[in-house]
């Protein structure tokens, strides 16, 4: 489906951190708004939408695509993007793009820093715990060399590859815009705006035996 002139109308959404962020691109056009919001993104993702639909002339039926940062990151955060995502696609008749946040973190490395070659991308999973991925990056994106594990915080650094942490990276739509527009072959139904998780991420320990 390309809705307005032939072309392409994508969505993209980031609700994996503290970070609310909302792109949506009509061919060249482009409009984001992104603010810092903890425990807000529920509230505020919505009439982002809106607004950035209204700043470009855009109706919801119009959209081809809702991307998503698909995680592996905040459970909430996560959950929520994808609900919303399948929500709106399965309203409009558009297609989902999942976006591994690890990528994400990437696209925003090279786009600040331009610089290709390996690097390692860190989120926090838990306390003492962390989502790390390690990915190649270049001009034409971010391809992965290994994909995210759990790992402890308490391990040795890695003195060869540069590693990012959120400290470092500013999550934003504008990512996930990137990987969807260069990724057309893997949007998806609306059925499968699943989140992408960690083998083993779970708080939940399982009952000591008496």
């Amino acid at each position: 489906m390309l809705s307005i002139g032939g072309m392409s109308v994508i969505l993209a959404l980031e609700t994996t951190s503290a970070v609310c962020s909302v792109a949506l691109a009509a061919g060249e056009n482009v409009v984001i708004e992104t603010t810092q919001a903890p425990r807000r993104h529920n509230r505020l993702v919505l009439p982002m939408v809106d607004s950035v639909c209204e700043s470009l002339g855009i109706a919801r039926r119009t959209i081809d695509c809702v991307a998503f940062s698909a995680g592996p990151g905040s459970f909430t955060g996560v959950r929520l993007g994808a609900a919303i995502a399948q929500g709106i696609a399965a309203g409009t008749g558009a297609r989902i793009y999942r976006a591994p946040t690890s990528l994400c973190m990437a696209e925003r490395v090279f786009r600040s820093e331009r610089k290709p070659g390996e690097i390692i991308v860190q989120r926090v999973s838990r306390r003492d715990l962390v989502y790390e991925a390690r990915i190649y990056i270049d001009a034409s994106g971010g391809s992965v060399l290994a994909d995210d594990i759990l790992k402890s915080t308490s391990g040795a650094a890695n003195q060869e590859v540069p590693v990012y942490t959120e400290k470092d990276v500013s999550l934003c739509a504008s990512a996930v815009l990137a990987l969807a527009k260069r990724d057309r072959q893997n949007w998806l139904e609306p059925s499968q705006a699943l989140p992408l998780y960690v083998e083993g991420d779970s708080p939940w320990q399982p009952a000591k035996q008496p």
